[in-house]
């Protein structure tokens, strides 16, 4: 059996990350038979003072169908790394922004590190995500590539668009490898709640920019029905939060807004269910477990065209609109509100369907790819 190292800044039990740390627990869930994981990680989740409880540091821990070891912030060290690499056949690194990512590479470009390493984007070069801060992370890729950190190493990219926007900002030499994300596995999916009142529209997701929640009080500025739209996610960027709800303040008395709070991993599911639709115009996903986990509870999303979910359209399972066309998502949301309780519930269980058949067919191959 292989071992694979995945070095990451955050994982179980924590949750404020999203996407990568559901990306990487569901991998190991997944394919954690046929692979030793170790995952080296922080012992706090993102913007807690206080580590996780019941968790030994410096030490390795059961966790699922991996083995984590947990550090304090700060302590990726260049040796930690090193002793760790020498047991693993490869190491998988998410992303390559921070400091556990640099150390790998450094110790990749010096010849410490022998085996293969692949560097996961994590959508990190999505030209939406990317021109946040642009210039600091052009300035930092550009470090990277003259210092020779990027040479000798692999790209896992989870879609043919993740693998070109890794091409554009690294240059066209980069060597991806294709492994699509891999959904959550859900054994018994939950029961969309029919439309009763005002539709019930939600927005779960980190709340930062590149999340688009602003874009999404704009679009419910012109809808003409009634409207509860609730909120769920953390709120890393505090500034950035208040400019939303000061825009909620600005809503015509036909839509309700409400602050939920940051929503529990493995309760996820089930709060879709209680909502008829997904309003998600986000600047970018190299995957958007987000999106899955919406379907799956019968949650019709309505969606920018910077995700990998652009298919659903086809199968009636959701919306998916480019951010040019703002007129075009109150539409959709008007449409909803417009429809009859048993039109609605219809439109709920194609999308429900849809999850369930993807979910049936997810295919590993790309991950047994690349760790060989």
């Amino acid at each position: 059996m292989k071992t694979i190292l995945i070095v990451m800044g955050r994982y179980l039990p924590g949750y404020k990350d999203g996407g990568p740390l559901r990306s990487i627990r569901n991998l190991t869930d997944r394919l954690g038979d046929e692979y030793d994981f170790r995952i080296i990680t922080t012992d706090r989740d993102h913007g807690d003072e206080k580590p996780y409880c019941n968790i030994v540091r410096n030490d390795w821990n059961r966790v699922g169908k991996a083995r984590v070891w947990y550090v304090e912030p700060g302590r990726f060290t260049a040796a930690l790394i090193e002793e760790k690499a020498k047991s693993a056949d490869v190491i998988y690194v998410c992303g390559c922004f921070n400091d556990y990512a640099r150390t790998a590479l450094k110790l990749k470009k010096q010849g410490k590190i022998k085996n293969k390493v692949i560097v996961a984007s994590m959508g990190l070069f999505a030209q939406g995500a990317f021109h946040i801060k642009y210039w600091k992370k052009k300035a930092y890729v550009t470090l990277l590539k003259a210092g020779g950190y990027l040479k000798n190493i692999e790209w896992s990219a989870t879609s043919e668009r993740e693998i070109a926007d890794i091409k554009r900002e690294i240059g066209a030499n980069a060597v991806c490898r294709l492994a699509e994300d891999i959904p959550r596995q859900l054994e018994v999916l939950p029961n969309p709640t029919p439309k009763q009142g005002a539709l019930k529209v939600v927005f779960l997701s980190r709340i930062s920019r590149e999340k688009n929640l602003e874009f999404a009080m704009n679009v419910l500025q012109d809808v003409k029905g009634k409207v509860d739209f609730d909120i769920y996610g953390p709120t890393p960027d505090a500034a950035y939060f208040d400019e939303c709800m000061k825009l909620a303040e600005k809503l015509p008395e036909n839509i309700s807004v409400s602050y939920k709070g940051e929503a529990p991993a493995e309760k996820v599911p089930e709060i879709f269910a209680q909502y008829q639709a997904f309003l998600f115009p986000t600047l970018g996903e190299n995957y958007g477990h987000v999106v899955y986990e919406a379907m799956a509870g019968g949650c019709i999303p309505i969606i920018s065209d910077r995700t990998p979910w652009n298919k659903i359209e086809d199968a009636e399972a959701g919306k998916v609109i480019p951010l040019e066309r703002k007129e075009k998502f109150t539409e959709e949301i008007l449409k909803l509100t417009e429809c009859s309780a048993e039109e609605c519930m219809e439109q709920q269980k194609r999308t429900a369907e849809f999850a369930r058949e993807y979910g049936r067919n997810v295919d590993c191959k790309g991950y047994r790819e690349i760790f060989g």
